[in-house]
């Protein structure tokens, strides 16, 4: 599907970003940009499946070059609700393509069972946290789940991307890590994924709320019929959505996003229920719905109006909206140690947007007007890989919490340097409501 200039979200990245790419020259790059995608005994274990379909899902909307699957892939699925096929046909069905890649392709091999890579990176599991480098692990990675699968996939993408498409200097240069389950604090034990949570309110299913369902989706849960689903969300999908969230499909477009995001799940076994009203100041949950409210929105005002509401937990997802700031993260969980306005301190006000010089180099030339230009500028950027790194931390975080009271109300994380992230625990000041809330996992 050919893009207009305005719905094309990955090429203003990179007009935007600090190489300042005309819009021709932004399509250049990101037309050649290629991936093949390898495994070998990694596919046949669920994080290693998770990371692969995680890589998969996210290649195809960064890579328009082309997602070239370089293995057989022919072990049984046997990850969350996905059809028990054999894995390339899920892979075909995201996107991937079975023809000989182009030979400037950039290399991604999930597992760490390849000692070095020359053009390209690895990336595996550990626990819960996913790594990715150029170098296999002296040592073998510990017993992994599907949650840390998916941190090493979206951040394996997350690496080559800024490598060739971006050109970043340090990117595939060393090694990064970084836990699901204890983001920035890597001496804290992990826990066991024996339980999982039983009900979800998902406010917000744009970039990241799409990135939690397919998170969930990929979880164990012997029977997700069990399993309630609150999905909200007011807004239409837009073509401009297809290349940064992960869900969008062309037959979304125009569909509102709660009711494509409904079907989604149910197609997986999970129960829902569908709101297309927002979430404003006051709006309180009865008891028979979800205690847990994961939230991914871009409006301050309903991110403040779900953690003053009455959830037992809510767990807030945002990311960094310009080039320098796409691959940042922050996670603020409620009830904590500070209180939403101490999170949020500052007024929900956008400066005015400003035309850069490869803007109006398109409004000179009459290939945009004026409107669709300030549109542009003022829009926030975001990859989807970025998203499912900060929605895998949310679950992850959810699961920490209905398995041990606790969890993480503050996580700080920059992909460029995950050396950087930084993380804070946090007891539930009421745990004993949180069994009611999960459900046992099938490990």
């Amino acid at each position: 599907m050919n893009l207009s200039i305005e719905d094309d979200r990955l090429a203003h990245l990179l007009m935007r970003g600090s190489g300042h790419a005309g819009y021709d020259e932004a399509r250049r790059r990101l037309d050649r940009a290629a991936l093949v995608l390898t495994a070998d005994g990694a596919a046949g274990l669920p994080w290693g499946q998770a990371a692969l379909l995680t890589a998969a899902e996210c290649g195809v909307r960064m890579f328009p070059g082309g997602v070239y699957l370089g293995s057989d892939f022919a072990d049984t699925t046997m990850v969350g609700q996905f059809g028990r096929w054999p894995l390339r046909r899920h892979l075909e069905l995201a996107g991937c393509r079975t023809t000989n890649a182009p030979g400037h392709a950039v290399a991604l091999h999930v597992g760490a069972d390849r000692r070095r890579m020359q053009n390209g990176a690895l990336c595996w599991a550990d626990g819960w946290a996913g790594l990715v480098g150029i170098e296999a692990p002296a040592d073998p990675p510990r017993p992994s789940n599907e949650i840390g699968g998916v941190v090493a996939g979206a951040m394996g993408i997350g690496e080559v991307f800024r490598s060739t498409v971006l050109g970043d200097k340090l990117a595939c240069r060393r090694t990064s890590r970084l836990s699901a389950s204890s983001p920035g604090c890597e001496d804290v034990d992990d826990i066991d994924l024996a339980y999982l949570p039983a009900a979800y309110w998902m406010l917000g299913l744009g970039n990241l709320g799409q990135a939690a369902l397919w998170t969930i989706g990929l979880l164990p849960y012997p029977d997700p019929g069990l399993v309630s689903l609150f999905l909200q969300d007011a807004d239409r999908s837009e073509l401009g959505n297809l290349a940064i969230q992960l869900l969008t499909k062309p037959d979304w477009i125009g569909r509102k996003k709660a009711r494509s995001a409904a079907l989604w799940a149910e197609e997986r076994g999970f129960g829902t229920t569908i709101i297309e009203s927002r979430f404003v100041e006051g709006t309180k949950r009865s008891t028979a719905e979800p205690g847990l409210a994961l939230v991914g929105v871009d409006n301050l005002a309903a991110r403040r109006a779900a953690a003053n509401s009455n959830f037992d937990l809510v767990l807030d997802a945002g990311l960094g909206g310009t080039p320098p700031e796409v691959f940042d993260i922050r996670i603020h969980g409620f009830p904590g140690t500070r209180l939403p306005e101490q999170a949020w301190p500052e007024p929900d006000v956008h400066p005015e947007a400003s035309l850069d010089a490869s803007l109006q180099e398109l409004v000179d030339a009459g290939r945009i007007d004026l409107c669709g230009a300030l549109t542009i500028a003022g829009r926030s950027l975001g990859v989807p890989s970025t998203a499912v790194v900060a929605a895998a931390i949310q679950v992850a975080q959810a699961c920490r919490a209905v398995s041990d009271g606790g969890f993480f109300d503050l996580v700080d994380v920059t992909l460029v340097n995950c050396r950087r992230a930084t993380g804070r625990w946090h007891a539930l000041a009421k745990p004993g409501i949180l069994p009611f809330l999960r459900a046992r996992s099938e490990y």
